[in-house]
């Protein structure tokens, strides 16, 4: 697969064959933080999309409620 068959987008799904995806998202770096180009509740969305690709709808938010 070519890269350009998936292009960058933050929080984006791409579906692969057997019902595999591939999440984007920024590097959690400090430009990307302090330029806010990456936020924290930017970057828990991407977890809580793959969260609910899992079926695991929550789970991320019960743990860090821990």
């Amino acid at each position: 697969m070519k890269r350009s068959a998936l292009p960058f987008a933050h929080g984006a799904r791409h579906a692969l064959p057997r019902d595999v995806a591939f999440f984007d998202s920024y590097h959690c770096s400090r430009y990307n933080t302090n330029t806010g180009r990456l936020t924290a509740a930017m970057f828990h969305a991407v977890f809580d999309a793959i969260c609910a690709h899992l079926g695991r709808e929550g789970a991320r938010r019960a743990r860090l409620a821990k």
